[in-house]
């Protein structure tokens, strides 16, 4: 009798939720981009200004710049992700009835030619990226260039609101692969396929402690671990906001991995080499960085 209660309300949340989602995307499709912006940005200067995590954006800005959570800085770089973040909920609700066509001339992509020759092999192969700029259509936009590529997504326990995320992925030649269903990986790769995994927050709560901007921080190893069992090539790729309605994408060469040593230390090593080059990415477009969770071990 007591777990009737609790899974009636979950099935209200879970209802809430989706019609949330249908009656924005109802918004997004009836409105001009200029207008979607505008109700959005909006919308997220309430959401700034209501101190709703906040606290985590700030703390993320001042390991990150190495600057104070007070400081005049931080607030600044923070309302700006919240815009940022807000334009890229737009974007994501418009996702079905922007064509392919002008989808991809919304979104210049740099470095296809890296993927184009790790996928030689046949082994498929791994992107490791952030929660830069518009991640989702970074990935979307290798689907739309011709790859095969599924991305790693958040399980929400909500069926209707999941088959409405995959569904929208899927209209821009991106799979959705849930992170706590990461087995399926391999299958993907011996296909040959692309998989994309973010590597800046772990929703699993499963990760190592590492170094990160000169503060521990509990960042994914799984991009890594993937590519070394699959002995996949590993390749870096983020995706940046240079204009209003723009995007530019880079994919960059593959990372030397190490495989030599015992299990842990080869990891450790060549998270190192990752983590250097997630530092690099976030902090050059740390207004774009839209991570609203602690990462913080401290």
């Amino acid at each position: 009798m007591r777990n009737k209660p609790s899974g009636f309300l979950r099935f209200l949340y879970n209802l809430a939720g989706y019609i949330n989602y249908m009656l924005a995307t109802l918004v997004a499709w009836t409105t001009p981009y200029p207008v979607s912006y505008f109700i959005g940005v909006n919308l997220a200067r309430l959401w700034y200004l209501s101190g709703a995590n906040t606290e985590k954006v700030k703390k993320n800005i001042s390991k990150v710049m190495n600057i104070e959570a007070d400081d005049p800085r931080t607030s600044y770089i923070c309302k700006k992700i919240y815009l940022e973040f807000a334009k890229n909920i737009v974007d994501f609700l418009k996702n079905r009835i922007i064509s392919k066509k002008q989808f991809n001339k919304n979104i210049d992509i740099e470095g296809l030619e890296h993927l184009e020759k790790a996928l030689e092999p046949g082994r498929g192969a791994v992107i490791f990226t952030a929660h830069i700029g518009n991640f989702e259509w970074g990935a979307a936009r290798i689907g739309t260039a011709g790859f095969k590529i599924s991305g790693v997504g958040l399980h929400r326990g909500n069926p209707p609101l999941d088959n409405y995320f995959e569904r929208n992925r899927e209209n821009k030649c991106l799979k959705t692969i849930y992170a706590n269903k990461m087995l399926h990986v391999f299958k993907i790769l011996r296909n040959n396929e692309i998989v994309a995994i973010p590597n800046d927050w772990d929703p699993l709560k499963s990760s190592k402690q590492f170094d990160f901007f000169g503060h521990k921080a509990f960042i994914p190893s799984g991009s890594v671990q993937i590519a070394l069992t699959a002995k996949a090539p590993l390749l870096p790729s983020f995706i940046v906001r240079d204009g209003k309605y723009h995007h530019h994408q880079i994919i960059l060469p593959p990372v030397e991995l190490e495989t030599e040593g015992k299990k842990e230390e080869v990891i450790e090593k060549n998270m190192l080499k990752i983590i250097a080059i997630l530092e690099d990415q976030i902090k050059r477009n740390i207004e774009q960085w839209v991570m609203f969770h602690d990462i913080w071990a401290e």
